[in-house]
């Protein structure tokens, strides 16, 4: 080591952090293990860092190394070709062929090709090589100064290591802890194994006494080395910069109040680089400002160079020349020397650099930071990097360099700086940073630029602006006129304003959209626009109350097939089939569908619709009676729209953690997710979603004794759907409007009115082919003839309720219904039919783990008066209904049908009967149910599945 150095040296100290180390290190060769070295400035991230990377690699472990600089935050895979330096061409062997290539070509391993990457193909290449290695041996990825990660390999390694589950990978980062990098905020929270943050802090004395000894190689008086740590706050890098400024100034301690002591770490590296700069300030400038800085590069940059002038520097430690490459010891060295060459002659140099390097997207970035004044060839230059940045997979770089381009397009052409701005907005699109989409092109749009740049602009505007659906409604209006006859933009917008349509409950224009996205697309006569365009207006149809349009799905899916889809998962044909069959109720024609979309999310990373798919196989379970598959999809989507800060999917995720609660009596926190939804819902003012959010509160003040409260939140809600749609009342938010109402009504003793919304209730759900609508219509029928005092009909009417909830059954409603019906009966002094009713449902709602439910269900059976004939006192009443129904001879699967319940919930009703009777087979336990019983039991117990 030079005897002044500046950079990184020997490990002084840091016992616990490297015991830390080698703890995790070993864990590693078991499954995936992540480690952060975080800290300030010159704390010594980087020297804990190469010591882990040392005991790793000691340890027999596959090293992917880097170690990007400032420079390389701004070039696209810069970081990740470090990662994959030295591989062999077998690593990416087993790949399929569009990964392959995607890989190559960001590697600069073959030529990109015409057209834009595949942005999904090269992550999951990424993801395909690192599994691959970990079956061989264990991977280590480390990277230092992870802030200086460029965000397209940040991007592409998050996803890859987000899904690491059990593979044998490390993830080793430095980092600076006030500075996070693109790379950090995505694996912070995401990487399963989590991550262990070793924090840095000063060195101590004894510590700081070592590093000062072996750097000053004197020995130093103790009143001198207190003063230097105490002004360091045992920084090494600040230290070791003080020290070396008292051994240059050979100055003794007697003297110490004498020396300018640097007062800030920056301070002290500007003060040591002033002795070493003289005369080689512009060949320091290239070393800083160059991703890799050779002798060769510097004598084509720069006019007369002498190498000879760096020998000072390379004496200093400031900056180290191995093999020809020459780099600055510590990163900021280099920034400070960066920061303190004048503006004039950074641009000077910065165009110098622009003529000697190689890499189109590097000499774009010189240019950029070079040129002075607007230049359409420089423009035009820039422009061209942005292009290969995109066929290379990286719209983050290419985002950056297009904005580059049109900072330098003379004011006197406007359509080129228009067409830029739409193609900048593009790239910030595909990166999801649709806060720069919209900055930009809300400024594009001041302009008044022409017809078709208008349309296209408003349209990306409208897409990137999901905070507000009224504002997307006037952006996607005015792009539908400026659009003309371009048939291909018009579908986009078409089926765009569809969605944004719903949100606005305006269904005539939702099918009228549709419609013309349909005419649209048939014009253009492309198989992939029509798929869309065909499924917006399925989904149309079953907004505006006209059934599924199975015809128009079928026609779509068989597009989607002739032409496989390369584009977002969640507007596939299937997957919007799958949607809207679960709105439907069709539960399990949905399930595959739905379970087929989240496959392919997953496989190809599409992380920013995973979420709402997710959510919708949640709610699915939910519906199916299903809780614990519910929630754990529940909690996926959660941390997903968190990850992403998608107000829109937290106010899903709101809806559905709200429905649970209160199906649990939660109230409470059912209504305070209730507030977050309707939180976001004002907020983006999306009256769909305002709606829902009503309809769960009502349910909440009715169950929790406040009808009142819940009629005042329904009836302007239901006036409004009366009013503008949809006519038909399938969905759950729908049936509530009035099903609710009717219950609060009742309970107010208006039973008037109560009839009055129950006609209509009546006349709609008979309309619509879902028996599930008209179940809880009949239910409703039920209840407002109870009040009435007309019991028998109300049996009936809750008979033809509980027939109809068979023919589509939710067991969540379909255990409501039998609640009030054995309610109903025991009113009607029919004891024995309305405890057989009651633990039917039971049954039905404990295995839901609706506790609310359950509760009122047993407090009705303690009114009967009657002992319940449980099999065993130690089943729960759905398990003694299982076991019933087995010693008739019912397979599990007729038993499923029975009682409305899946067969797995079956099969785990029957592991806890066999451990309660001790039997290991059905025979035993049929045998073990005929010795409990006598022949009166038995004879009761066949009455009772009568």
């Amino acid at each position: 080591m030079p005897t002044h150095a500046i950079g990184v040296g020997e490990l002084f100290g840091r016992e616990p952090e490297r015991a830390r180390i080698e703890q995790l290190l070993d864990r590693a060769s078991r499954g995936p293990v992540g480690i952060a070295i975080a800290g300030t400035p010159g704390i010594g991230k980087t020297t804990i860092w190469r010591y882990a990377v040392e005991a790793a690699r000691a340890r027999g472990y596959l090293m992917m190394e880097a170690a990007p600089s400032e420079m390389d935050a701004a070039l696209a895979f810069s970081g990740l070709g470090d990662l994959f330096d030295g591989l062999t061409d077998d690593s990416c062997a087993d790949l399929p062929d569009p990964q392959r290539r995607a890989l190559r070509a960001a590697l600069f391993l073959s030529e990109a090709g015409g057209a834009p990457a595949d942005l999904d193909a090269l992550p999951r290449a990424v993801l395909g090589v690192l599994r691959g290695l970990a079956g061989e041996a264990t991977v280590v990825v480390a990277i230092d100064d992870e802030q200086w990660l460029d965000r397209a390999s940040a991007r592409v390694v998050a996803f890859a290591l987000r899904r690491i589950r059990d593979e044998r990978i490390c993830l080793l980062l430095s980092r600076r802890a006030a500075s996070d990098g693109a790379l950090w905020p995505e694996v912070s929270d995401g990487f399963l194994a989590g991550i262990g943050v070793i924090e840095l802090a000063g060195l101590d004395l004894a510590a700081t006494h070592r590093l000062l000894a072996a750097s000053l190689q004197r020995k130093i008086p103790r009143r001198e080395l207190e003063r230097v740590h105490g002004i360091s706050g045992g920084n090494p890098l600040y230290a070791l910069a003080i020290g070396a400024e008292l051994d240059r100034t050979n100055r003794g301690v007697g003297s110490l109040e004498e020396v300018p002591i640097p007062r800030t770490l920056s301070d002290a590296i500007a003060q040591r680089l002033e002795h070493v700069r003289p005369g080689a300030e512009a060949p320091l400038f290239a070393i800083a400002a160059v991703a890799d800085p050779t002798l060769t590069l510097l004598r084509a940059a720069l006019d007369e160079f002498d190498a000879g002038k760096l020998d000072a520097a390379v004496r200093a430690g400031v900056i180290d020349a191995t093999g020809g490459h020459i780099r600055f010891s510590h990163p900021l060295l280099a920034s400070v020397h960066y920061a303190s060459v004048p503006i004039p002659q950074r641009q000077q140099l910065h165009l110098r650099l622009a003529g000697a390097v190689a890499d189109a997207e590097e000499r774009a970035h010189h240019l950029a930071l070079g040129a002075e004044a607007p230049n359409e060839d420089v423009a035009r230059e820039i422009e061209h990097a942005a292009a290969l940045a995109a066929r290379r997979g990286a719209p983050e770089s290419a985002a950056e360099l297009l904005e580059h381009a049109i900072r330098f397009t003379p004011s006197d052409q406007t359509e080129a700086r228009w067409s830029r701005t739409l193609a900048a907005a593009d790239q910030h699109s595909l990166a999801n940073d649709h806060h720069q989409v919209a900055d930009l092109l809300e400024r594009l749009l001041l302009e008044r630029p022409s017809r078709p740049i208008s349309a296209r602009a408003r349209f990306l505007l409208a897409r990137a602006r999901t905070d507000d659906y009224q504002f997307v409604a006037s952006m996607l209006d005015q792009a539908l006129i400026d659009a003309g006859d371009d048939d291909r933009l018009r579908t986009e917008i078409e089926v765009v304003y569809v969605n944004s349509a719903v949100n606005l409950c305006d269904f005539g224009g939702t099918l009228r959209h549709a419609e013309a996205a349909v005419a649209s697309a048939e014009r253009l006569g492309e198989a992939g626009p029509l798929a869309r365009a065909l499924t917006a207006l399925g989904a149309a149809s079953f907004s505006c109350g006209r059934g599924v349009r199975h015809d128009l799905f079928a026609r779509a899916i068989e597009l989607e097939r002739s032409e496989p889809p390369s584009g977002l998962t969640y507007y596939l044909p299937s997957a919007y089939y799958g949607a809207i069959l679960r709105l439907d109720d069709a539960l399990d024609a949905a399930r595959p569908l739905l379970e087929q979309a989240v496959d392919r999310m997953r496989r190809r990373g599409d992380d920013s619709e995973l979420t709402p798919m997710l959510w919708r196989l949640a709610f699915l379970e939910w519906s199916a009676g299903n809780p614990m598959a519910c929630e754990r999809l529940l909690a996926e989507a959660a941390q997903s729209a968190a990850q992403h800060d998608d107000d829109e999917m937290n106010s899903w995720v709101a809806e559905l953690h709200a429905t649970i609660a209160a199906s649990r009596g939660q109230f409470d926190q059912a209504r305070l997710h209730v507030e977050e939804l309707l939180t976001l819902a004002n907020r983006k003012r999306d009256l769909q979603s305002q709606r829902e959010g009503s309809v769960l509160l009502a349910n909440i003040e009715l169950w929790s004794g406040s009808p009142a409260a819940a009629h005042e939140l329904l009836e302007p809600q239901r006036r409004l759907v009366i009013e503008n749609g949809p006519w038909h009342v399938s969905t759950t938010a729908l049936l509530h409007l009035w099903s609710s109402d009717i219950e609060a009504l009742v309970a107010l003793d208006r039973l008037d009115d109560a009839q009055q919304v129950l006609d209509d209730f009546l006349e709609r759900a008979r309309a619509y082919p879902n028996p599930h609508g008209l179940a809880i219509a009949r239910r409703c029928e039920g209840l407002v003839l109870a009040a009435r005092g007309d019991l028998e009909r109300a049996i009936d009417a809750l008979d033809a309720a509980v027939a109809e909830h068979a023919r589509r059954c939710l067991p969540h409603e379909l255990g409501r219904t039998l609640l009030e019906k054995g309610s109903i009966e025991r009113r009607a002094k029919r004891k024995t039919a309305a405890k057989q009713t009651l633990e039917q449902a039971l049954a039905v709602l404990e295995p839901l783990d609706a506790a609310f439910w359950v509760a009122r269900a047993r407090d009705e059976l303690g009114r009967i008066g009657l002992r319940r004939a449980a099999v065993t006192e130690g089943l729960t009443p759905a398990q003694t209904r299982v076991a019933e129904l087995v010693a008739t001879g019912l397979s599990n699967q007729e038993i499923a049908n029975t009682l409305y319940m899946s067969t797995r919930t079956v099969e785990s009703h029957l592991t806890k009967i066999y451990r309660e009777y001790g039997v290991r087979s059905r025979a035993q336990l049929v045998a073990a149910l005929a010795m409990k019983g006598d022949d009166k039991k038995h004879a009761d117990l066949n009455t009772s599945l009568t």
